[in-house]
């Protein structure tokens, strides 16, 4: 644990890995295994946060011994007389607990811990912080706008080719969830590839095994997806995504990345609600809900192993790479489910009835499903769980707003009364995450892993 001088600064595990990951164990963890520091040999609590490297190393450090590191860390900067030195010293910290290069000593009581964020008491630090925090805010906003077209795009261009029964335009929903999770990874590694990302080079990129358990588990969860969007009306409902906020929620809470709260509670309830009644259907929900249940509780189990991988930093190309990771096999469950439930849909792609449309249609998908797991990547960077939930419902609130004005469907009293429980839930958590930021208090509860 003793720090060293230029590239040696960095605290890493027994394996050279960097410790950036802060998490605490799973409810289902640590019951019959106790956790020590692997610093100063102190009992860890499971209920109690820890440190760790991204690659599950049997390795965990207490906060104390964190803490303790990178404060020597300041007081071997403060005692360095080579501007050049002093600054590769401060460059290896992280970025929250940096000092400024042009303050010395570092006194570490000018710097608070890194939940407090930047050090208080400066009023440029303060402007700079509500300008990011706004920055963030207009982001999700943009990304949520973003999600909503990609998951229409996916949704219709699927009910598309597998509605009409033996008349359908293909043959399998499995297949076709195959073929499009295999599209979307060639979009994403292409432009993973084209950003000139290279995961060699990044030491946050998630491993192949990694990958590849989660894809499985998406794999899984579209094809049963897809299985409800062979029905026209269920698409119309958006059936699909009405349980999504219950379970993002749910996901959030079993991840420790979002407490436990009254607030919670009621927001979910609120939208839950909301997305039910402001969908254009009603009843025919219970045909499709025990597809939709499964898929939901693989959704859970997928999101809370994403979280201990998913990537901090590094931007856009990172979770380019990584979705086009996650969807080779995610295409391959596709395939293989379809061989062995339909194994005569292989040879009903040599006679599609409209092959034209369907080479129109496919890629439309393929792109869309890439850009939409890409976008909930992001929003669970910049944010937590618990908001890509909240922007499910626009999707419900989207089409709704569109058949009113294309006059394909009439405005009634359940649906206002929807938009309106949305809306509260909304106000409500935005207000929360604003207020939250701006205070300093992380309410990036993906931070936490």
């Amino acid at each position: 644990m003793e720090p060293a001088h230029g590239n040696g600064v960095e605290l890493v595990c027994k394996q050279g890995h960097p410790v950036t990951k802060y998490k605490k164990l799973r409810a289902w963890q640590g019951h019959t295994k106790d956790r020590a520091c692997s610093g100063c040999a102190q009992p860890i609590d499971r209920k109690d946060f820890r440190w760790r490297c991204n690659h599950h190393c049997d390795w965990d450090l207490c906060e104390v011994c964190y803490d303790r590191h990178w404060t020597r860390v300041i007081h071997s900067a403060a005692k360095v007389q080579d501007p050049a030195l002093r600054l590769e010293l401060l460059e290896a910290m992280p970025e929250e607990r940096r000092p400024s290069p042009d303050d010395p000593p570092f006194s570490p009581s000018k710097h608070p811990p890194r939940q407090g964020g930047a050090a208080a008491g400066s009023a440029g630090a303060a402007s700079e912080a509500s300008s990011s925090v706004k920055s963030t805010f207009f982001l999700l906003i943009v990304l949520a706008c973003a999600w909503v077209a990609s998951a229409m795009c996916y949704s219709s261009g699927a009910t598309k080719l597998l509605s009409g029964g033996d008349k359908a335009l293909f043959p399998d929903p499995w297949l076709l969830s195959g073929v499009a999770h295999i599209g979307g990874a060639i979009v994403c590694k292409a432009i993973a590839y084209l950003t000139k990302y290279d995961a060699e080079q990044d030491k946050e990129a998630v491993d192949t095994m990694s990958a590849s358990v989660v894809g499985l588990m998406y794999g899984l969860e579209n094809g049963l997806y897809a299985k409800v969007l062979c029905d026209v009306a269920a698409e119309s409902r958006h059936d699909v995504y009405v349980l999504r906020p219950l379970v993002l929620a749910a996901s959030g809470v079993l991840a420790g990345t979002n407490k436990p709260s009254a607030r919670l509670v009621v927001s979910v309830v609120c939208v839950l609600l909301g997305s039910w009644l402001t969908s254009t259907g009603g009843a025919g929900f219970l045909t499709s809900f025990p597809w939709i249940a499964l898929a939901g509780w693989i959704t859970i189990f997928r999101w809370v192993f994403t979280l201990n991988v998913l990537p901090r930093h590094g931007g856009l190309p990172s979770l380019w790479c990584f979705a086009g990771q996650m969807m080779w096999p995610s295409g391959l469950v596709g395939f293989e489910i379809a061989f062995m439930s339909n194994h005569g849909s292989y040879r009903q792609l040599l006679h599609l009835p409209n092959p034209l449309e369907v080479l129109k249609i496919v890629p439309a998908i393929a792109l869309a499903c890439g850009l939409q797991l890409l976008i909930e990547f992001r929003v669970v960077q910049a944010s937590s769980l618990w908001t890509l939930g909240l922007c499910i419902p626009l999707l419900q609130v989207s089409t709704l707003g569109l058949s009113v004005v294309t006059s394909e469907g009439d405005l009634t009293l359940s649906n206002l009364l929807g938009v309106a429980l949305y809306g509260v839930a909304l106000v409500v958590e935005a207000a929360a995450f604003l207020k939250e930021r701006a205070s300093g208090t992380d309410a990036n509860g993906y931070l936490k892993l």
